[in-house]
């Protein structure tokens, strides 16, 4: 495809898509100021400032969860302008073909993604962990963790309510070969053995109490450290240090495993976008409106949205492996929509 085309689509996509995240970014912000208003009320300028400051910081990582859909709309509407102003005909008379005609919107969405993968998204969370660290030391928020770790090789599951540094807080550990249950209401962290505050230990019929009781097991601080946040709080790179660590572990983290999966998935999903584009508003030579543009848009977010929801869900609660549950919309989806362009273009 000639190198002035490829700019001149890149060029129109780039401010679409300028366009499209700005105004997507001041409503989100817009709603989170109006948030933050109302759990903390504003009578001066100094309060005023702050929530503004609240809000710019909590915005950024709500955009980056709906940045793939902004995509959407950014190349839905490039397309449907070129076909709109008869470009797509005339690309097709010099003998472009719609493959080569898709090329620039892959390759957009392809370094969009990566930007997104390794730059927004982990910029994203930074600046959402200092929305909390602001409300935290505004003495008017309190983070709880719930984190849940399957040690396979031991037959045991571990509860863990709260992590601070090497400190534990709330600890439940269910042993399903033994029958053993132990809840503590503290734990300190030292190699290859936690040593438990206020014990109760449950082991078939018999309930012993402890005011400390060392145990062992093979779970690194490092691996502890990493889980003090939620699955949805870590980007790309510390998950990839959490799966290398759990496998080192020997542990099994199926939150953490379906947020790396999630996120890998997501990275593809702007491609996905791309093709569905092409899907809504091929045949090129047909006029369409933007009303039913816009419908196609928004009922296809909508189930991808639904059924993305429910297969996590079914992950969640282990009837659904995490593989599946992460990519099985997006494959399908895909060979739906490559289908589709084959049949109509043929």
């Amino acid at each position: 495809m000639n190198k002035t085309l490829v700019r001149y689509i890149f060029r129109m996509q780039f401010n679409t898509a300028v366009f499209v995240s700005g105004l997507v970014f001041c409503v989100i912000l817009l709603f989170d100021f109006a948030e933050v208003t109302r759990k903390y009320p504003i009578s001066n300028l100094r309060e005023t400032l702050f929530a503004l400051k609240l809000s710019f910081l909590r915005t950024p990582s709500t955009f980056c969860e709906i940045l793939p859909y902004v995509y959407f709309i950014t190349a839905t509407f490039s397309l449907w302008n070129l076909s709109r102003s008869h470009q797509i005909t005339i690309m097709k008379s010099v003998g472009q073909s719609p493959q080569q005609i898709l090329y620039p919107f892959l390759l957009f969405a392809t370094l969009i993604a990566t930007l997104w993968l390794f730059v927004i998204h982990p910029v994203g969370l930074f600046l959402e962990e200092k929305y909390y660290d602001s409300i935290s030391s505004n003495g008017n928020f309190k983070v709880n963790r719930d984190i849940w770790i399957d040690c396979s090789q031991n037959h045991c599951m571990i509860f863990i309510r709260a992590i601070h540094g090497d400190k534990i807080e709330g600890l439940a550990i269910f042993n399903s070969e033994k029958m053993q249950r132990i809840f503590a209401q503290k734990a300190a962290i030292g190699e290859n053995v936690w040593t438990l505050e206020n014990v109760t230990e449950i082991d078939g019929d018999k309930i012993d109490n402890f005011d400390k009781k060392d145990i062992a097991l093979s779970i690194s601080l490092d691996l502890i450290k990493l889980l003090s946040r939620s699955p949805r709080k870590h980007d790309v790179y510390s998950l990839y240090d959490v799966r290398r660590i759990q496998r080192r572990d020997r542990v099994i983290l199926r939150l953490y495993e379906l947020e790396f999966h999630k996120l890998f998935a997501n990275f593809f999903s702007f491609l996905l976008f791309a093709l569905i584009s092409a899907v809504i508003c091929f045949p090129l030579n047909r006029y369409k409106t933007r009303t039913s543009i816009a419908v196609k848009m928004i009922f296809t977010a909508i189930f991808i949205r639904f059924i993305n929801g429910m297969l996590e869900s079914l992950s969640y609660g282990e009837v659904l492996p995490v593989q599946l549950a992460s990519w099985a919309v997006l494959i399908l989806l895909t060979c739906i929509s490559v289908s589709l362009l084959i049949w109509r273009e043929a």
